[in-house]
């Protein structure tokens, strides 16, 4: 194909690039109300499954390869505009909250779960399910894992490969196996 026919063919290529465009997010809408939610979009690929509640935010975003699964009378809350990440997990057994305009990088996991009972010293079994909450506005950097229990407070940022086993306050930046707060962010972009 000539470069003069290419010109020429442009505007019509656009039109069809712009066509799939609103597609994709037609699609992804129509997947996010096949769970009951309005205004959210779950990309191709994401996988939801169990059949605890999701409550996906207006704006909120799951996004390609995400494998989510709730548990019978456990939910799932995605506040406005936040999004989870590429190939993230997250099983919800309890309660997993994710906060307004949270963010999720690729690869981070959350378990509000250990899967099996552990016992202490005398037998008694120490709790298998505890909620993970995560404030709003909060960054969680690539391949982060949040531990069940974990408050992580509004503006916090987590930082890539961290393992969040405690909870993290307002605006801390946390790092580390497990994470410790190394710094203070006014704000993130």
């Amino acid at each position: 194909m000539n470069r003069t026919r290419i010109v020429s063919r442009l505007p019509e290529l656009l039109n069809a690039e712009k066509r799939r465009f609103w597609t994709r997010k037609a699609v992804e809408r129509a997947r996010a109300r096949r769970h009951g939610q309005r205004g959210a979009q779950v990309a191709r690929g994401a996988v939801l499954t169990g059949s605890g509640t999701y409550v996906l935010g207006r704006g909120s975003r799951v996004k390609e390869d995400a494998r989510i699964f709730v548990a019978a009378g456990a939910t799932l809350r995605l506040g406005e505009g936040a999004a989870i990440g590429i190939r993230n997990i997250i099983n919800v057994a309890d309660s997993v909250t994710i906060g307004d305009r949270a963010r999720l990088s690729w690869d981070c996991q959350i378990l509000d779960t250990d899967f099996h009972a552990v016992l202490d010293d005398d037998g008694k079994p120490f709790p298998m399910t505890k909620a993970v909450v995560i404030g709003e506005h909060v960054l969680v950097g690539a391949r982060a894992m949040i531990l069940k229990g974990v408050t992580i407070g509004d503006g916090a940022v987590v930082a890539a490969g961290s393992v969040v086993t405690k909870d993290v306050p307002a605006h801390a930046i946390v790092a580390g196996n497990p994470a410790r707060q190394i710094g203070h962010a006014a704000d993130w972009r």
